[in-house]
């Protein structure tokens, strides 16, 4: 299955796609900006709005990553 991430890596901590997104699927925790997969709609809104292409990243994963894992990572897992 794909996942959709935001790259800690590129990411600026600017908060636009947190508030971009219309269904809240997106949270800063641990100033880290994660995307809840049960929640995100895949609209795209948030990948419209973010000025360094940190939240167009999707990658195939065995399990779901939760929020909160993905708020420990300084940088993405591999597919």
């Amino acid at each position: 299955m794909r996942q959709h991430f935001t790259d800690p890596e590129m990411c600026i901590q600017c908060s636009a796609c947190e508030m971009a997104c219309p269904v809240k699927a997106i949270e800063c925790i641990l100033g880290r900006y994660c995307i809840d997969y049960n929640l995100c709609e895949d609209c795209g809104k948030c990948i419209k709005d973010c000025p360094t292409g940190a939240v167009d990243c999707y990658i195939e994963v065995k399990e779901i990553y939760s929020p909160d894992e993905q708020s420990t990572w300084a940088v993405l897992p591999s597919e």
